[in-house]
């Protein structure tokens, strides 16, 4: 059996919406929409953790209480909290 592909983030995202066009068929078989439906949902849980390892990877310059930039990581929660 051929190994599949390993798709890149973008790639996925691009799979994921020819699946939800897929689904979205009216004469698609339950056996056909349950296959693509996994596929989905393995494709969303891999680009939900590209998403979350490039957050923990961005980081932002920032002044510190001197006026110098500092590196920081980039803590979303932060972000909202502010707003």
């Amino acid at each position: 059996m051929p190994r599949k592909k390993r798709l890149n983030f973008e790639e996925s995202l691009k799979r994921l919406e020819e699946i939800v066009e897929l689904l979205e068929k009216e004469d698609i078989t339950l056996e056909d929409s349950l296959k693509y439906y996994k596929e989905g949902i393995e494709l969303s849980s891999f680009c939900s953790k590209e998403l979350e390892e490039a957050e923990k990877q961005v980081m932002i310059l920032q002044k510190n209480t001197e006026g110098k930039f500092v590196k920081k990581t980039f803590d979303m929660q932060e972000e909202n909290d502010e707003f």
